[in-house]
């Protein structure tokens, strides 16, 4: 069996006396994996201790079954690493910049700027090769950021927050990008704080907090955790108060809230029970119909972020 592609065993970075990342300890392999997080909550540190940018105050990083380390850097011939700032030079022309980072990775000058325009290609940005960056947008920039993390076809993207700044087409075009890497056989793990965009990409999730690691796994399985915890349900109803106390009689409902006079919002602890309940008051014609409502990837979120105080 192959190693993964990534895998930190108590991973610490200390800045003086702020913790940057305290005892990580995860594996990632195939496919795609968000590192989710709200701003300030080390993602931006990991993704640096991965590429050996800095170096972990405690802990080690392995990448392939190879323990990063100043002996080992061939490891990151396979690894395309796209950074949260702008690193390029704003005078210089997209296609420019490229060639010039596939020049110094070793290709000879036609061969570099074959690769240069083939990545640019593969993020969009066809025919573009030419314009100034300092000229481009944010996405744009961003674009051209994701290029030079595929320059070489590497197995494994690190990809602080990619998404940032780009319009809608761009977004959809980089998610299924990132897709169709994974298909492929590779990794990618991408940094975010926006949950919408994560749902969109994977169900594959790293939450991160002060530094420390909240859950991973699939979200579905994470979600798992919280089956004890109220459920919302809403109830579309004529009547909805007689319904709302006998529910409530019955010890079905814990909560209940009158969104408006057809409208009823229930909360449970017991939500198969209660949606046998409701199914039989739906077949009495009592009930017009409910909606499970689903917490998602936020609500978990929040809920992990209040449990860690």
């Amino acid at each position: 069996m192959s190693a993964p592609a990534l895998r930190c065993q108590g991973l610490s970075r200390w800045y003086g006396e702020v913790q940057g990342l305290s005892g990580l300890t995860v594996t990632v392999d195939r496919g795609v994996v968000s590192l989710l997080g709200p701003n300030g909550s080390g993602k931006s540190t990991f993704l640096k201790l991965v590429t050996g940018l800095i170096r972990p105050s405690r802990g080690h990083v392995e990448l392939f079954g190879r323990r990063v380390g100043p002996d080992n850097h061939a490891v990151f011939a396979r690894v395309g690493y796209m950074p949260g700032e702008d690193v390029h030079f704003e005078h210089e022309r997209a296609e420019d910049f490229l060639a010039l980072l596939a020049r110094l990775g070793g290709d000879r000058p036609a061969r570099a700027r074959e690769r240069a325009a083939a990545a640019l290609d593969r993020v969009g940005l066809a025919g573009r090769g030419g314009s100034r960056l300092e000229a481009m947008s944010k996405g744009m920039r961003q674009r051209v950021k994701l290029a030079q993390a595929l320059l070489f076809e590497p197995e494994l993207l690190l990809l602080d927050e990619p998404l940032n700044g780009m319009d809608p087409i761009s977004r959809r075009h980089t998610m299924a990008l990132l897709r169709r890497h994974a298909d492929a056989g590779g990794t990618v793990l991408f940094a975010s704080h926006v949950l919408h965009e994560v749902e969109a990409v994977t169900s594959r999730v790293i939450l991160l907090h002060h530094g420390r690691l909240l859950a991973e796994g699939r979200l579905d399985e994470i979600r798992e955790r919280f089956d004890r915890r109220p459920r919302r349900v809403v109830v579309e109803c004529a009547r909805p108060r007689p319904i709302a106390a006998a529910l409530l009689d019955a010890e079905l409902a814990s909560g209940t809230r009158f969104a408006d006079d057809d409208r009823l919002e229930l909360e449970t602890r017991d939500l198969p029970s209660l949606l046998v309940r409701l199914g039989e008051l739906g077949r009495e014609g009592r009930i017009d119909g409910l909606e499970v409502v689903d917490e998602g990837l936020e609500g978990i979120f929040d809920l992990l972020i209040g449990e860690d105080g």
